[in-house]
């Protein structure tokens, strides 16, 4: 049998048979096995004995087995054992007993060669059950847990996977059987609908169609409420199917017969939807048609609108035609040509402006005709359309002349000669995409390096007016913070020697004369500061002190340092300090 894609098995005193390969299982012995075995002679040789070495006492039987005494205890285990192999089947073996125990067969597991022959015999034990697919696995192992079959699984894991998988494969089973019933009754109550019935109705619930049917002989045939519903939900969907597709022809149908009315009226562009609508309502072809009568108000007006659109625009071509569009087309080129005449003359260049050129064109009969136009570019959108051009070619050759003067260390300012930088561009070294242009446009290019120039030399002035501002007030914050305190009535040559050590006069004096010039108006700001801190001082009740150091923002006053007495009203002689002019303004 091993030859064989089938195999052998017992339940209780009936054999089975399993194919491995198709899972086929069946309780009659196959065509094919049967086949095989009557090719197996009558008269097979002798066997060996299978234990020959079980007892001393065993003895040879006529056909050459063994046959154990009866009286001995290992005869009967084997005795045993042969009949559970006898009812577990071909492909099992039964483990062997002791001298001193027994095995009942219950207890025995089947041993099979591959996990889908045990798979496969689990299964036919679960289908010998009749395991179906409402079952649980709570329900079933109660019957099958005694089964001798239930083993050939090692694990309960694995017992309850098989379990499952079975079940969903009756479920797909139940599903495939459900649906191919439902779909050969489904012709059937539909033609039994149509022809007996009286039909089914787009809007009828299922309810109506229980009603209809339940007395005919097919609503017998249909196993439940879940499968009446499947074939109600197939033909509702396919009567709503036919009735919409109906409804559409029909509404088609309208909208061609509405657009025949309205080309058979004379319509203006200054026609009124009412005056329209009232007409056709009137007339002998909308009053014979029904079916025209029931068509929507929404597609009514929708065809009007649409077919007004078409009396618009051949009243438009018909008013304007071809000649117009070629006129305004000529005026557009007319005014291009003029645009070009103007950038070749110079007065149209890369840094104009419409405000700029529009004087020098504004009595020109090519600016005139194109404010004219009904249709196209407006004369600025030509305009700005040529000055986009001009303005990439400008930064073209602007790129170009800068690199040759960086090349040639050209330098430019407001005092160079133009002439000579002209003829530095038209000397055979320039580059020949600048030597060719014409005279307005070098006159361009060299009034955009005379501005950048410019702008770059007020940038670096700038930036060095900082740093030396920056600079100042480092060195009006030392000047606060020196040791002894320097004298605020003395003047900047006084101070000089003691400040020439400091850092932040070293820095300034190495910046040359404006340096100097910077740390000279750094004292004159800090006495004119200290000074006006003092008078405030002397105006503030309570923060009069002898001493202009003592005014600074950083700390309060040194005990040692003497208070100054206040002024006496009657003395006429002394300067009220509500008259010392505070400056809020001065140059830094």
């Amino acid at each position: 049998m091993d030859s064989t894609p089938w195999r052998e098995y017992k339940s209780g005193e009936r054999s089975y048979y399993v194919n491995k390969e198709t899972k086929q299982s069946t309780w009659t012995i196959p065509a094919d096995l049967q086949a095989y075995l009557s090719t197996i002679p009558d008269d097979p040789p002798p066997a060996v004995p299978a234990r020959s070495s079980a007892s001393p006492h065993a003895h040879a039987s006529p056909a050459g087995s063994a046959t154990p005494p009866t009286n001995t205890s290992t005869g009967a285990s084997a005795t045993a054992s042969d009949a559970v192999t006898d009812a577990l089947g071909p492909g099992t073996a039964a483990p062997r007993s002791s001298t001193n125990s027994s095995v009942s067969a219950r207890n025995l597991s089947p041993v099979y060669a591959t996990h889908e022959e045990a798979e496969a015999a689990f299964m036919s034990m679960l289908q010998r059950k009749n395991v179906g697919p409402t079952s649980t696995w709570e329900q079933t192992l109660r019957e099958i847990i005694t089964d001798p079959l239930y083993k050939a699984l090692r694990t309960l894991a694995e017992r309850k996977a098989v379990f499952h998988k079975y079940v969903d494969d009756q479920k797909a089973q139940e599903a495939a059987r459900r649906e191919e019933k439902a779909a050969e009754l489904r012709p059937k109550v539909t033609s039994a609908l149509q022809q007996e019935l009286g039909g089914l109705k787009p809007y009828a619930s299922f309810a109506t169609f229980r009603k209809k049917l339940s007395p005919h002989a097919l609503w017998a045939e249909i196993d439940d409420e879940q499968q009446a519903h499947a074939i109600y939900e197939a033909i509702h969907r396919e009567v709503q199917e036919k009735e919409n597709a109906r409804l559409e022809a029909i509404r088609a149908q309208n909208r061609t017969n509405w657009l025949a009315l309205l080309t058979t009226m004379e319509l203006r562009p200054t026609s009124r939807w009412h005056d329209v609508y009232r007409a056709i309502c009137d007339s002998d072809t909308y009053r014979q048609s029904p079916q025209l009568q029931t068509m929507l108000f929404t597609d009514q007006l929708a065809v009007f609108e649409e077919h007004m659109a078409k009396v618009e625009a051949e009243e438009r071509e018909r008013l304007w035609g071809h000649a117009h569009s070629r006129r305004d087309r000529q005026a557009r080129d007319a005014f291009r040509a003029l645009l070009q005449d103007s950038v070749d003359k110079g007065t149209l260049h890369a840094r104009s402006t419409w405000a700029s050129y529009f004087p020098s064109i504004r009595d020109d009969e090519r600016l005139k005709a194109m404010t004219q136009t009904a249709s196209g570019s407006s004369a600025q959108d030509l305009f700005y359309d040529v000055l986009d051009t001009l303005e990439r070619d400008f930064a073209v050759h602007r790129r170009t002349v800068q690199a040759h003067m960086r090349a040639n260390n050209i330098h430019v300012t407001s005092t160079t000669d133009s002439d000579a930088w002209h003829n530095a561009f038209r000397s055979a070294d320039a580059p020949d995409s600048i030597r060719m242009l014409p005279d307005h446009m070098l006159r361009a290019l060299f009034d955009e390096c005379v501005y950048q120039s410019e702008r770059d030399a007020r940038d670096a002035r700038r930036r060095t007016e900082r740093r030396l501002r920056h600079h100042a007030d480092d060195l009006r914050y030392a000047f606060k913070h020196m040791e002894p305190p320097l004298d605020i009535e003395a003047s900047f040559d006084d101070i000089l020697p003691r400040i020439r050590t400091l850092p932040e006069y070293d820095v300034l004096a190495r910046a040359g004369e404006d340096g100097l010039d910077t740390a000279r108006s750094a004292w004159d700001r800090f006495v004119r500061r200290q000074s006006e801190k003092l008078a405030d001082a002397m105006n503030t009740p309570g923060r009069s002190r002898t001493d202009y150091t003592d005014l600074d923002d950083s700390g309060g006053a040194d005990e040692h340092r003497k208070r100054k007495e206040h002024l006496r009203s009657d003395d006429v002689t002394a300067v009220d300090p509500r008259a010392v002019r505070r400056r809020t303004e001065y140059d830094i």
